[in-house]
């Protein structure tokens, strides 16, 4: 299991499963959402705002995947 470090929007670093990850979709210029695999008390899947463009996240967890 690797885990992917991004900043989220509060300049702070995350890492992240890519295994967990459900989607991948831009919220505004320059910061995307991660869903995951996981719900939250509402049933609404956890999510994390990242910097970077969904393209960008979506390459790196891909990457990650493949190795």
């Amino acid at each position: 299991m690797a885990l992917i470090g991004f900043r989220n929007t509060h300049n702070h670093m995350i890492y992240v499963n890519p295994a967990q990850v459900l989607y991948v979709s831009t919220f505004e210029e320059d910061v995307t959402i991660i869903a995951y695999a996981v719900v939250d008390a509402g049933g609404k899947p956890v999510v994390s705002h990242v910097r970077g463009s969904a393209e960008l996240v979506q390459h790196r967890l891909g990457g990650a995947a493949a190795r």
